[in-house]
């Protein structure tokens, strides 16, 4: 399979031990064991298909695109983990929701069935890529568990195709953010904000994390202080590592590509591309595609470059609606045309919010990186919120004979009168 276009921001947790799904209702139902088809993709070592992988690239590279158009810092993303998170999404989606989620995810000509099984087989084949690796991809479905709309179906196909953990909502956001946590190695910690989950009807989320080593690491010893222009020609000092041996390289037309391997086996590897003097980085980043991509990293041959990186830590967290909306999911963020039947049984629900979280550290020795993704899901009504933050009136009432017990307003919470 093709080894590193499935990820080159951070990466990737799966935990296929066995656990066991609640029942999507109230608990009396048999519960099944999770990631029945990831496991049994694992055991047949299943392909994987380039399908899933080149619409997870391309979709990964437009939703870049649309997040760095605006930025004004550093950016970074794990696109598997956001595909994925989505696709799980995907599952309870119908009419022009589900057409919408497919454009964006670059999903079109794929039916949800073969989506399902095509992540399976590329969750089984990220599973210890090498023996040096940290390599872990992770889902969890968050729900109520003592009273639960989520279709008992759309809980199943999760749980088997995406190892689904399930979790009982009446926790988050800790408990949530508790497994995200755990997940990625206390890298991303509070991906859920503090806030009250009791109307929510279900969370999906996804947790990567990596960790590695270079193949041949720098030496501490040659790294030194030196220039970095900025976009703006602003120069500032960082602290650069010096390296020079034999490296897949490229040179472009208007840039130049390496890639820096990463442990014994150096299946996985760190792609950089380094666009020639005065070609704007934004622009060349939004004119760039998957297939472009693909085929500078097949054209990449041995040389003996010196290579001169920063160390660095780049961290980025951000909301997707408004870019995931720019790329044609707007009826999955409208609660009046939402349609996500398939995913809850009571009552009309859409996507409230999706968060994204990444961490990226690079160094002498190698790499560790780490990404979450949360999707929320809401009833089309919220309930009504009534906070008594300002005077009101109030009055103990005999409910069967309409007395008027006490009476009175308050005025200031923390006086009494006499």
């Amino acid at each position: 399979m093709p080894h590193d276009h499935i990820f080159r921001r951070a990466s990737v947790i799966a935990a296929l031990a066995s656990v066991l799904l609640a029942s999507a209702c109230t608990g009396t139902t048999p519960r099944p064991a999770v990631g029945t088809a990831v496991a049994q993709a694992l055991k047949d070592d299943k392909p994987v298909a380039p399908q899933i992988v080149a619409a997870d690239n391309a979709f990964g590279l437009a939703l870049f695109s649309a997040l760095n158009r605006s930025a004004t810092s550093n950016v970074a993303i794990s696109p598997i983990s956001i595909a994925l998170a989505l696709q799980m999404v995907y599952n309870g989606a119908g009419g022009s929701t589900q057409r919408g989620m497919s454009q964006a995810l670059q999903l079109q000509g794929l039916g949800a069935l073969a989506i399902n099984q095509y992540n399976a087989a590329l969750q089984a084949a990220l599973i210890n890529p090498d023996p040096k690796a940290q390599l872990r991809i992770g889902n969890s479905l968050w729900m109520h568990l003592s009273e639960n709309p989520v279709v008992p179906s759309f809980v199943r196909i999760n749980g088997s195709y995406y190892a689904a953990k399930i979790g009982d909502l009446s926790g988050a956001p800790d408990n949530v953010n508790a497994w995200v946590a755990t997940e990625t190695n206390g890298l991303i910690k509070n991906i859920l904000p503090q806030e009250n989950y009791s109307h929510v009807v279900a969370v999906l989320a996804n947790a990567i994390y990596f960790s590695e080593m270079w193949t041949s690491t720098f030496i501490p010893t040659l790294t030194r202080a030196a220039p970095f222009t900025l976009s703006d020609g602003t120069e500032i000092s960082c602290q650069m590592m010096d390296k020079t041996s034999s490296f897949p390289y490229l040179s472009g037309s208007n840039f130049q590509a390496v890639e820096l391997p990463y442990g014994p086996t150096r299946r996985l590897r760190m792609l950089i591309i380094l666009p020639a003097l005065g070609v704007d980085l934004k622009s060349f980043v939004a004119n760039m595609t998957s297939e472009e991509l693909s085929t500078w990293i097949s054209d990449l041959e041995p040389a003996e470059i010196g290579v001169r990186l920063p160390r660095f830590t780049a961290t980025y967290a951000s909301s997707l609606v408004k870019a995931l909306t720019s790329l044609g999911m707007r009826a999955a963020f409208d609660p009046n045309i939402a349609d996500f039947t398939g995913l809850a049984s009571r009552t009309r629900v859409y996507i409230s919010d999706i968060e994204h979280e990444a961490v990226v550290k690079v160094d002498e020795s190698g790499t560790v990186a780490a990404g979450a993704t949360t999707a929320e899901i809401v009833p089309q009504s919220l309930p009504m919120v009534m906070t008594m933050n300002r005077p009101f009136f109030y009055a103990i009432v005999d409910s069967k004979t309409g007395a008027l017990l006490f009476i009175g307003t308050l005025i200031n919470p923390i006086q009494s009168s006499s």
